[in-house]
């Protein structure tokens, strides 16, 4: 009967042998399995000059097949992209771009739900538009209101196009007079309630009314239609 050589370094070659089949039929006898998760949604590439005005989903849903034994979202929750590169203004249907899903090796997208999105775009425009200002209140008994100033005049707007449209002027934020005697001076803030508009215009914005007494009749006067 023959004998080896060198029987240390065959046992040692057998127990790697051993080692390397049991890790690759391990592998193979992973379970594998088929589960859903949420992924983040994100919006990229977008032309600088438009502005989303649709509501769009946080999150959507992925379909992920690969080994029981792993956890796909051990790193994170998974981040999928919109892709906006070829976007226009108006309402479209853009497919969802998987590319960029990372994941481990062993597990892949199989499926995604919803598979497009659809959104509406604007171009965003600048619009210069006069300050309305308010003012509240009722001056002492005895004074009125005689000039109302705002500086500056007008404001520069942002917006979607078609909200800016809709625009005459812009609010401010009330003065009050109530009670005054003398003239109100007052640093306020220009109004927008819808939340896609935005105000350019950096410096303060400040209304002054000028309050004066109520002028008296002349009792000199004769009444229209009086007679001597």
């Amino acid at each position: 009967m023959l004998r080896p050589r060198y029987p240390a370094y065959l046992l040692v070659a057998l127990i790697a042998a051993s080692l390397l089949w049991y890790a690759a039929t391990g592998k193979r006898r992973a379970t594998i399995s088929v589960r859903s998760t949420k992924a983040n949604l994100t919006l990229v590439n977008m032309p600088s000059d438009l502005l989303l005005t649709s509501s769009v989903p946080d999150t959507i849903t992925l379909q992920l097949r690969g080994p029981l034994t792993l956890n796909p979202t051990a790193g994170g929750i998974p981040e999928v992209f919109l892709n906006l590169t070829e976007a226009v203004p108006g309402r479209a249907t853009y497919p969802i771009d998987l590319s960029g899903v990372r994941l481990p090796p062993e597990v892949e997208v199989i499926a995604v739900e919803p598979t497009e999105i659809e959104i509406e775009l604007e171009r965003v425009l600048l619009r210069s538009l006069a300050l309305n200002p308010a003012v509240e209140g009722n001056p002492a008994p005895g004074f009125i209101v005689t000039l109302v100033q705002v500086d500056p005049a007008r404001i520069t707007v942002q917006g979607p196009e078609t909200r800016l449209s809709r625009l005459e002027d812009v609010m401010t934020s009330p003065v009050s007079v109530e009670g005054a005697t003398g003239s109100v001076e007052a640093v306020v803030t220009p109004i927008l309630t819808d939340p896609l508009l935005r105000v350019l215009t950096g410096s303060p914005v400040t209304i002054r009314v000028n309050i004066g007494p109520q002028p008296q009749l002349d009792d000199t006067i004769p009444a229209l239609g009086a007679t001597e």
